[in-house]
């Protein structure tokens, strides 16, 4: 790390001024506006069978499902199940039905359910939902990664009619804007990375294997399946995670204005 910190994260960040993460990326909306557009969005779907926004909750849970289509979490379709019964199938479904057509039990359904309007929330308004400006870079880099393909695929600009309220819209349009722009600096720093850990010159084993994750990661393979794949612990693929983290904090955040 003494090397790459020293020299090329640093030879990146002088080089590349406009193009590092800052406070001002990540603040502009409150976390009380963020639960304001959750509680907006999920009564949005309730209002589905009445079939208020029936259009637009269509097409938002249809770019949802090809998210999860491409999840390698095995309880990602379960998730989409049970929110599909609760909010969109023509009859209402309880939760204790759900629960058993999915074989667990009423509170994981609940859980299910959460998970799935706090994605959906991340497709609409991006970053925003996800995280305010970090303290920690590591674990800001870590939630860039493990959000990457939500954070890439926001819907289509449809979903600002699902917010009907100035403060909610305004706070949904201001996330999308800052989520472009974060992705697009993350997206440099990462075929960076990429391009220093497969230097013909200097590169070693290890760091190939670091970006090698690290993509795999970006395309949200579970450690547990990295592992498998390359023989080894679960523990060597999160210290190699962890140790992607801390090298592209390096890359991507200005440590002269860390209070932005």
């Amino acid at each position: 790390m003494t090397y790459f910190y020293d020299y090329f994260a640093r030879e990146y960040r002088e080089s590349r001024k406009d193009r590092l993460l800052s406070a001002a990326m990540f603040k502009g909306i409150k976390a009380g506006e963020v639960q304001a557009c959750r509680k907006v969005l999920k009564n949005s779907f309730a209002g589905y069978r009445d079939g208020r926004n029936a259009e637009a909750l269509k097409r938002l849970i249809g770019e949802y499902r090809e998210y999860v289509s491409c999840c390698h979490d095995g309880h990602a379709r379960d998730r989409y199940n049970a929110f599909v019964y609760r909010y969109m199938v023509d009859a209402h479904v309880g939760s204790r039905a759900i629960a058993a057509k999915l074989g667990v039990v009423k509170e994981t359904v609940w859980n299910y359910i959460d998970r799935c309007a706090d994605e959906m929330l991340m497709l609409c308004m991006g970053i925003s939902a996800a995280m305010s400006w970090p303290e920690d870079k590591g674990k800001a880099v870590r939630i860039l990664t493990e959000g990457s393909r939500l954070f890439h695929g926001l819907a289509g600009d449809y979903v600002l009619d699902l917010f009907k309220g100035e403060k909610e819209r305004t706070a949904v349009a201001h996330g999308r804007r800052s989520t472009r722009d974060i992705m697009g600096k993350f997206d440099d720093a990462v075929r960076a990375y990429d391009a220093y850990c497969h230097d013909l010159n200097g590169c070693i084993d290890t760091d190939v294997r670091k970006v090698e994750i690290l993509q795999k990661c970006l395309d949200g393979v579970s450690p547990a399946a990295i592992a498998e794949e390359y023989g080894c612990s679960e523990g060597t693929i999160y210290a190699d995670i962890r140790e992607n983290e801390r090298r592209l904090a390096a890359m991507l955040f200005d440590t002269e204005s860390d209070n932005g």
